[in-house]
């Protein structure tokens, strides 16, 4: 995954969605978080991983995933917030293995929390392994979220396109 690429499309869409929408002077990075904890809650919903009340199994990987790249767009963008541009990604396979170790709610939990600190500024690259952490665990490969993210870019685009 070219990290520093998707860094980039997010800060032209960011970009874009301020001077289309006349938002030039305003400070969105209260709504960015928000978005944040609304999409990563979206997400966990399509997972089902914590309704042990419900036999019902989880959506089909290609609505989860879409979900999960909803959320990259606004992990990318608190970054910009942050200042960031570009991150060391971790080993995929060693990662993978750690993250086959912790339970999907748990990983929701340890996000909310890791989110929640990053949110106020103060790890966001704890925060953006974590997130990567939970799609590895989802079944994603890092190509994978990346192609995602690049299709959902597009139809970001596309929805400005058509006054969204």
């Amino acid at each position: 995954m070219k990290i520093e690429k998707l860094f980039a499309l997010q800060k032209e869409l960011n970009t874009r969605i301020v001077k289309e929408h006349h938002l030039i002077d305003e400070s969105l990075a209260d709504q960015r978080k928000l978005a944040f904890l609304v999409e990563l809650g979206e997400l966990a919903n399509e997972t089902r991983c914590f309704k042990y009340w419900s036999k019902r199994p989880p959506s089909e990987k290609e609505i989860v995933l879409e979900e999960y790249v909803d959320g990259l767009h606004f992990v990318l963008s608190i970054g910009l917030d942050m200042g960031f541009t570009n991150l060391q990604l971790p080993n995929e396979v060693e990662f993978k293995q750690k993250m086959d170790k912790i339970e999907l709610d748990e990983m929701f939990l340890s996000l909310y929390q890791s989110g929640s600190k990053a949110l106020l500024n103060e790890d966001f690259i704890q925060f953006f392994d974590d997130f990567l952490g939970l799609g590895l665990k989802l079944g994603f490969t890092f190509k994978e979220i990346e192609s995602a993210y690049l299709d959902k870019n597009l139809v970001n685009h596309e929805r400005q396109d058509t006054g969204y």
